[in-house]
């Protein structure tokens, strides 16, 4: 039997209008009442794989090293595996076989090993077909967490057979970028896929940036902080997770422009 795991991370599209995290806290609590669940976030942008992951890889290296529930499972009740993935530094992810978990796994040490979740006596059955937190994936967190191996959850799988999902990254052309919104927060900063090294290597270190984006052409200066620009103004400043935000000092950048996660952008030097 593997070691007993004391945390688990919990993120999902649920949201907290309905019952389905509780009704997932109280499953997993029932099997493995020891548990301390840290709940990342539950307003993933709904059905929004992409979203998840990101969300997610940008979490892990701050959170208890243990086990990580990821749901964001669009096709639930299809012939979509449920998976258990343990990666090179000891984590272990469950959620889907959709791309949500392998971006996180593999910046943690790699998928050293990867286990479908089959086992009749680990999960609650008749398994809904479609609430297959409560069924499948509470319940064999909470067994892993007693210290169930994953060997015990089912038949293995090639990690080379696992769903991928590429997390857009900017590309260069000529003195620009072309780059894509990665998400927004509450606030409406944002965040995009690349920092300070991408500008550089296209030498756009200048005290303003063009950034064109939904129709709008900007003209924004970098920032250490919100407060180098008057309330009102953008500003591109570098967040916690070293990527450029496009904000606005005291305002929401993403209603102003309409801009979303996907969003296309252009940045290059003024004037072009």
């Amino acid at each position: 039997m593997a070691r007993r795991r004391e945390f688990v991370s919990f993120l999902s599209d649920y949201g907290l209008e309905d019952e389905f995290v509780g009704v997932c806290h109280g499953v997993m609590l029932r099997t493995a009442p020891h548990l301390r669940i840290v709940d990342v976030h539950h307003n993933i942008l709904r059905q929004d794989i992409r979203h998840g992951a990101i969300v997610l890889c940008q979490s892990v290296g701050y959170l208890p090293a243990s086990l990580h529930l990821a749901i964001v499972d669009p096709t639930v009740g299809s012939d979509r595996r449920a998976v258990a993935l343990q990666s090179g530094s000891g984590e272990i992810f469950i959620g889907p076989d959709n791309g949500l978990l392998v971006p996180a796994a593999e910046q943690c040490g790699g998928i050293e090993r990867a286990h479908e979740i089959t086992n009749e006596d680990i999960v609650l059955g008749p398994v809904s077909h479609t609430f297959q937190g409560r069924d499948v994936f509470a319940p064999a967190t909470a067994h892993i967490a007693n210290g169930t191996d994953l060997t015990e959850l089912g038949p293995p799988v090639d990690p080379s057979d696992l769903v991928r999902l590429k997390i857009p990254e900017a590309w260069i052309h000529d003195d620009h970028l072309h780059a894509q919104v990665l998400q927004h927060d509450r606030f409406g900063n944002l965040q995009m896929n690349f920092g300070r090294a991408h500008l550089e290597e296209v030498g756009l270190g200048g005290p303003l940036i063009e950034i064109r984006m939904e129709g709008h052409r900007l003209k924004v200066p970098y920032g250490e902080t919100f407060m180098d620009v008057k309330p009102g103004e953008f500003i591109l400043v570098e967040d916690s997770y070293q990527q450029l935000s496009l904000a606005i000092n005291k305002g929401d950048a993403a209603s102003r422009l309409q801009a979303a996660p996907g969003s296309t952008i252009i940045v290059g030097p003024p004037g072009v």
